[in-house]
């Protein structure tokens, strides 16, 4: 039973990897969902907003703006919260 479960899951992520590349191909976005993640080893909270204009990436204070239809960058902003100011930023 281990050995069809494992040969099964392969199989799956074989199938996700062709339906991954053939989606790149024409063009697709990449599908996330709102939610936030603690990473307990480097002490940073990854949150992800979904709006209708724009998904919000943030990590460490710093917002990376993606276009909500096309997925590509439309800019980048500061946390309230964080407590940079432009000219601390790296």
């Amino acid at each position: 039973m281990a050995g069809f479960l494992k040969h099964h899951s392969g199989m799956w992520t074989l199938i996700r990897m062709w339906v991954g590349r053939f989606l790149n191909v024409v063009g697709v976005p990449g599908i996330v969902v709102s939610q936030t993640y603690d990473a307990a080893v480097t002490r940073a909270q990854v949150r992800v907003t979904i709006g209708s204009l724009f998904t919000v990436v943030s990590v460490r204070g710093v917002d990376i703006y993606f276009h909500r239809l096309t997925g590509r960058i439309a800019g980048i902003g500061f946390s309230p919260s964080a407590g940079c100011t432009p000219d601390e930023a790296h």
